[in-house]
């Protein structure tokens, strides 16, 4: 079974190529789009030679694809506040800050947009959401158990800001 690209030597070259590789994929992707990335260039940004892109990534969505695991890898924790409500704010509030930072929203928008034409990245980016959600996931779990949530599957919904439930069917 071989390694995936970039992870062999972890702590060693490897991962030092692998880091610079990644950001200057990031980096193109932010400023110019997925349209414009190409190896040779991400190669020349990282200043690494361009044999090596080719050898262990192979094709840009197979970097992109690396670029996602990396940040589902180090992207920030869920805060965890002790109540269901706040934690979800926290986290949506994090979102929010992602987003909106002119790099990482630049990085996001590209990464979405080429996922919407290309199969390999729509794939890399439902495993960088699977990740996110599988972290997530506790915080509901916890709110049941202290019984700020109710156990099981509910047909009702929750009624915008009021934070009240809604009786009408729908």
């Amino acid at each position: 079974m071989s390694a995936e690209p970039g992870t062999v030597r972890p702590g060693g070259r490897t991962a030092r190529v692998r880091a610079a590789v990644l950001r200057a994929a990031g980096d193109v992707l932010a400023e110019e789009g997925f349209d414009r990335l190409d190896l040779a260039d991400v190669a020349r940004r990282a200043e690494v030679g361009r044999t090596t892109v080719y050898r262990r990534w192979g094709s840009v969505t197979g970097l992109v694809a690396d670029l996602l695991a990396e940040m589902a890898e180090t992207s920030s924790p869920r805060a965890e506040t002790g109540a269901v409500m706040t934690d979800l704010l926290a986290n949506a509030e994090l979102v929010q800050r992602t987003l909106a930072d002119v790099r990482q929203g630049a990085l996001f928008r590209a990464v979405i947009a080429a996922a919407a034409c290309d199969a390999r990245t729509a794939q890399a980016l439902r495993r960088f959401y699977a990740v996110r959600v599988a972290e997530w996931a506790p915080c509901v779990e916890q709110g049941v158990e202290r019984g700020e949530l109710p156990a099981g599957p509910t047909r009702g919904r929750w009624c915008g800001r009021s934070r009240r439930r809604c009786t009408t069917s729908g």
